[in-house]
């Protein structure tokens, strides 16, 4: 099996350290790089500095929620620009790409878990509509995020944190980039990690539709066969797009080390289709870290793993610097 020759990321803890090794071969280890997370008897070691804050949000579209600890928010639907609390202390930000039909109070865990960590958070979410029709849907949504950004250059640097058919939303976006590089170039330069759930490839697109729009079985059938063949007779007006845009996430167009969270008996995100991109993430000299459960539902390892999640996501941004290393906080 692909994965009996590479192990995933696993956190191992002991009464002082939580560490994680990662290996890439069955006879390679690399030197663990998710070090310096402190044990807590009473707490997990992830949520053990966490500060709780509150929560504020505001719609900018249907497909756009911003969410912040900040109250000086501007009202919806007149600009993109927010007040001017945020162009005077500048915070990072993590765009949250949703899974197709994702539940606003599921979403809004993951917005929480950024807040308490001093992340500001746009969230990004399309429907069964905007996936199928992307001239029309997807990339008018993407256009929305990209003004957001122009608009709010002190959201500063960038997150990107994705599930399941959100890594097609987020590779539409690139797309866009690449085709006006003079103009956005500047955005691709704030983003500097990045964070997979359970991603899906085109190839995956009719699966994890159809199971994410219905759980009647006789319907999902329908529904994927369906798919199937829109795929081949609208090439011209669908698919091609997507093929555009898995070819950015191949790339990893946006150059940024990667954590990828998946399961071995996640039918939709499997871990061939997974490793499929990012072994050439790694042939590229790209860091990429993996954390694979044997068992876990699509897009639901935070709700069933919710310790070890945080505790990765917690290493990962400590990796990339976006937060400081747990040993300097425990002698601030």
């Amino acid at each position: 099996m692909l994965f009996q020759g590479r192990l995933c990321a696993l956190v191992g803890t002991t009464s002082r350290l939580s560490a994680v090794t990662l290996r890439t071969a069955a006879s390679e280890i690399r030197p663990s790089a998710f070090m310096g997370l402190r044990a807590n008897a009473r707490a997990s070691p992830a949520m053990a500095f966490i500060q709780l804050r509150n929560l504020h949000s505001v719609k900018f579209s249907r497909s756009l929620e911003f969410f912040s600890s900040t109250s000086d928010l501007p009202l919806p639907k007149h600009t993109f620009q927010l007040g001017p609390a945020y162009a005077e202390q500048g915070r990072p930000m993590t765009l949250l790409f949703c899974w197709l039909m994702s539940k606003e109070k599921h979403i809004r865990k993951y917005a929480e878990l950024y807040n308490n960590l001093g992340f500001d958070v746009l969230k990004v979410r399309i429907t069964p509509y905007d996936l199928l029709r992307p001239t029309k849907g997807t990339q008018l949504v993407v256009e929305q995020v990209l003004q957001f950004l122009h608009a709010n250059p002190s959201q500063n640097p960038l997150l990107i944190h994705g599930f399941s058919v959100g890594g097609y939303v987020f590779t539409e976006l690139l797309v866009k980039i690449e085709n006006d590089f003079k103009k956005h170039s500047p955005i691709l330069n704030r983003m500097v990690g990045q964070i997979w759930d359970s991603p899906v490839d085109l190839e995956g697109i009719p699966f994890g539709t159809s199971r994410a729009v219905t759980n009647n079985v006789t319907i999902q059938k329908s529904i994927q066969k369906y798919l199937e063949w829109y795929l081949k007779v609208r090439y011209n007006t669908a698919t091609i797009h997507y093929e555009r845009a898995s070819i950015k996430m191949h790339q990893n167009y946006a150059g940024a080390p990667g954590l990828f969270f998946i399961s071995r008996n996640d039918p939709v995100s499997t871990p061939e289709m997974v490793s499929n991109v990012y072994s050439k993430w790694e042939e590229k000299g790209h860091e990429v870290f993996v954390k694979c459960w044997d068992k876990s539902r699509h897009v639901s390892h935070y709700r069933l793993y919710q310790k070890e999640y945080e505790d990765h996501v917690i290493a990962f941004l400590e990796r990339i610097r976006l937060i400081e290393p747990a040993r300097h906080r425990a002698s601030m």
